[in-house]
């Protein structure tokens, strides 16, 4: 995704999914249907059949990255959503480095809360017991604590900041740092 317009779409996207998240705990559907269609449509318009070949791979990968976690009651569908949304204007090598990226943060966004909430010791306990629950009784994670004594976790700013960073590493930029270091 190297046109200017489209990277000015995506990032406002992420902007307003990141804002209306916080304010909300939801993703509006408008924004994230409109961003898929808008990344389909642009790709299109710009490089034919290849172009929308392109943009709905990146739009199945980034759905199908998150839909498992979905089900399992890890995120909101409009998290899911978004990072399909964020695939159709990327691509599917892309899409798959930043959710990847952003189930990285996510990881390190919940120990972190779970850390503020409870303090050091309760949080890495906490942490210590989800862990060993989920290695014996795998994909049980929702019956160890009740939803709704669960903290919301605000996905889409996860999701923003690891589609930027996984953009920001593929810039050549990076690559000429990262030569540089070794």
């Amino acid at each position: 995704m190297e046109h200017p317009f489209l990277q000015l779409i995506i990032a406002s996207v992420l902007l307003v999914a990141g804002v209306t998240d916080l304010r909300s705990s939801k993703i509006p559907n408008w924004l994230t249907i409109s961003a898929m269609a808008s990344g389909l449509f642009s790709h299109s318009l710009l490089n034919g059949l290849s172009g929308l070949l392109f943009s709905a791979k990146g739009l199945g990968l980034g759905f199908a990255l998150f839909i498992l976690l979905y089900v399992r009651g890890g995120m909101g569908a409009g998290d899911v959503k978004l990072l399909a949304a964020v695939g159709s204007f990327i691509g599917a090598e892309a899409v798959l480095s930043a959710g990847l990226m952003a189930m990285l943060l996510g990881g390190l966004y919940a120990i972190a809360m779970m850390i503020s909430l409870n303090g050091l010791r309760a949080g890495m306990k906490q942490i210590g017991t989800l862990l060993t629950y989920c290695m014996l009784v795998p994909g049980s994670t929702r019956t160890l604590t009740p939803a709704k004594a669960q903290p919301r976790l605000r996905y889409a700013l996860v999701i923003g900041l690891g589609t930027l960073m996984s953009q920001w590493m593929e810039a050549p930029v990076f690559h000429l740092l990262s030569s540089m270091a070794h």
